[in-house]
């Protein structure tokens, strides 16, 4: 594991005590992932795309998520923001 990546998966696990459930559980998904679009974070919870942006919007005002980069999702064309642990 690298440096940075270390750095990141620390800093996660010395703040989910902290976190909500769904909270905790999407910035988990982003410590196994590594970094994901929020359509990514919701096929890989299996939940409704609705109830991962609210989850990432909370912990981007948290300090703990935040923008790595943007990629073009396959299915829609469109540019879409990837997150990553802060």
């Amino acid at each position: 594991m690298n440096k940075v990546r270390k750095t990141q998966v620390d800093a996660f696990d010395s703040i989910k005590q902290k976190l909500g459930a769904k909270q905790r559980a999407v910035a988990h998904a982003l410590k196994i992932l590594g970094e994901a679009s929020n359509k990514d974070l919701s096929k890989s919870l299996g939940w409704p795309i609705n109830r991962v942006t609210g989850r990432v919007t909370e912990l981007v005002n948290r300090g703990i998520v935040t923008s790595n980069s943007t990629k073009v999702d396959p299915e829609t064309n469109r540019t879409v923001t990837v997150w990553t642990l802060a």
